[in-house]
């Protein structure tokens, strides 16, 4: 007998057993390679349905339930049908049911791919390999929004404003794409048609949100030297380099740094000019009050110098989380003693999922309302004035050398582009604290600018806007006195500030032991940009749709890229 005459192949679908060229065995052959083809996409598509089937089964849940849910429209005890018990367990099961089907499309694609493969390979091995390789084809569900780690982090987490930041920070053609999909799955934008925009555009913008990048067609955009520094400040738009060193990837302008020349006044003096000044333009005043710095400075600065019998013009608008922050000036000087208005403020409730707006704060929705009717004055830009928030509660930031913080991996392949902002420094950069401030002073001052005024529909309400910090001698002061803004600890952050509202209101705890906070609570802004004439540039609710925007504007957003 010969050897193995009496064996089967340890594949019998794709091998047969043949007798050796010298006459003595008999050993495994492939098949013809088409048989061998049709087995390896028959097991290939029984694998994959099995995988789909097991890891990402299509939900029971019912699809407007959960979209109900996550919008914040159908409480906990209507909610039966989504998996979970707790209210976090729900809006879990909610997200994962509306993601699956967008992950069951990915695992389909790639099972294409894997098809592809097969048909275009000779190789009886590798074909076979093709149609086992189960771990492939599940890659492809936590590859399906990108391949980039931020991109990834999105598909899997609960889509936030949040994580949709950290992609924006990783490309803006991903941020765009990881917003829309937001959009989509709390179901904001509902617009369905457009009007043609019959306006002039101008040639550059103030103020555009990151996803403009990808609307102007920028394909395949990295992060810039520019956009990675103003990411380490905490910025959300796209940057503009006030020194005019870093170029933007799109055509911004923003307001010249003036120059300090022989500049020696005191803070005290600065703020109390603004303040007449003001009260000068004899309109009604609203000032929006936060309890944090910024905005007690101007409050007082305004209280100091009102005119006999204009206290009646002034209107205090703040929160309960104003009073929080800072309630010894709320009882001593506003309660029972100023005109105020109440910001109502949405509290977590116990009984559904609070959808967050992603677009619009609280307070940025009362803003314009005051504006019809009033000059409205903030604390903006005393950030950019003192420094960061990037550092102001960061000791480790405030005690590090410059040589020290640059060392880091982010900063090595743009340190020649750090180098040449810092160059354009008026003054000398010692500290960790005076480079920030710099990026701050310099990368972040238009967004700051605009960034509370984001529900403003009314171009020319933006002429009753009066940021307190917005002016030549604050910023002037700022280049001036480096040594005013920060001593050695976050609690030192802003002292020359805190001085100046302790003369006032003699509170000792607030002057030596406050600390920043961030009170406006920044959302995107449903304005996808504001031009130079103030025009705002926007489509649907949300500016995310692009046949909605493309229908607004055809390609006239083009304008905007900057020349390579």
């Amino acid at each position: 007998m010969i050897l193995g005459s009496n064996q089967s192949p340890s594949d019998i679908d794709t091998m047969i057993m043949v007798l050796n060229d010298t006459k003595d065995r008999f050993v495994e052959q492939y098949k013809p390679i088409n048989e061998v083809r049709r087995v390896a996409l028959q097991r290939l598509n029984e694998m994959c349905s099995a995988a789909k089937s097991w890891h990402f089964p299509p939900e029971k849940n019912n699809e407007t339930e959960c979209r109900e849910f996550l919008r914040g429209s159908r409480l906990l005890a209507d909610a039966s049908m989504i998996n979970g018990d707790t209210i976090e367990e729900k809006v879990i099961a909610a997200f994962k049911s509306l993601k699956t089907p967008e992950i069951r499309a990915a695992l389909d694609e790639k099972l294409q791919s894997m098809i592809d493969a097969i048909n275009n390979e000779t190789d009886p091995r590798k074909i076979l390999a093709i149609s086992t390789d189960e771990n492939s084809y599940l890659k492809a569900a936590d590859d399906y929004a990108n391949e980039c780690p931020e991109c990834k982090a999105f598909a899997v987490q609960i889509p936030s404003s949040s994580t949709v930041r950290l992609v924006f920070y990783s490309s803006a053609n991903c941020g765009a794409n990881a917003l829309r999909r937001l959009v989509n799955l709390l179901g904001q934008e509902k617009a369905t048609s457009e009007t043609v925009f019959d306006g002039t555009l101008s040639d550059t913008l103030y103020f555009a949100r990151p996803d403009m990048i990808d609307v102007v067609g920028i394909t395949g955009h990295k992060p810039t030297a520019i956009e990675k520094l103003a990411h380490e400040i905490h910025s959300l738009w796209v940057p503009v380099d006030r020194s005019g060193t870093l170029p933007s990837p799109l055509k911004l302008t923003a307001p010249k740094i003036p120059s300090v020349g022989s500049f020696n006044e005191t803070f005290e003096n600065v703020a109390d000019a603004r303040a007449a000044d003001l009260w000068d333009e004899n309109k009604k005043i609203s000032v929006f009050w936060s309890g944090g710095i910024d905005s007690t400075t101007a409050l007082v600065a305004l209280l100091k110098t009102v005119p006999t019998n204009r206290l009646s013009d002034l209107t205090v608008h703040y929160s309960d989380a104003s009073v929080d922050e800072y309630p010894q000036f709320y009882a001593d000087h506003i309660d029972g003693k100023l005109t105020v208005a109440k910001t109502p403020l949405t509290k977590t409730p116990t009984d559904r999922y609070l959808a967050e707006d992603i677009f619009l704060s609280n307070t940025t929705k009362e803003i314009p309302k005051a504006l019809k009717t009033s000059l409205v004055v903030t604390g903006e830009l005393g950030d950019q004035c003192f420094g960061s928030a990037s550092f102001a509660n960061n000791q480790d930031r405030i005690s590090s050398t410059v040589d020290d913080f640059l060392a880091q991996e982010d900063f090595l392949d743009i340190r020649d582009e750090i180098d040449a902002l810092s160059d354009a420094c008026p003054i000398e950069i010692k500290t960790v604290p005076t480079l920030m401030w710099w990026w701050n002073f310099t990368l972040k001052w238009s967004e700051v600018r605009y960034r509370s005024l984001t529900a403003v529909n009314d171009p020319a309400s933006f002429a009753n806007v009066r940021h307190f910090f917005d002016t030549d001698d604050f910023q002037r002061w700022s280049i001036a006195n480096d040594n005013l803004k920060i001593k050695s600890t976050p609690a030192t952050y802003k002292f020359t500030a805190k001085d100046y509202i302790h003369a006032f209101a003699k509170h000792d705890t607030y002057r030596d032991k406050k600390l920043k906070i961030g009170s406006l609570g920044v959302r995107w802004g449903k304005p996808l940009a504001i031009d130079s004439n103030h025009t705002i540039i926007s489509a649907g609710d949300t500016s995310t749709n692009l046949d909605l925007i493309k229908i607004r504007y055809g390609d006239n957003l083009k304008r905007y890229v900057r020349c390579q």
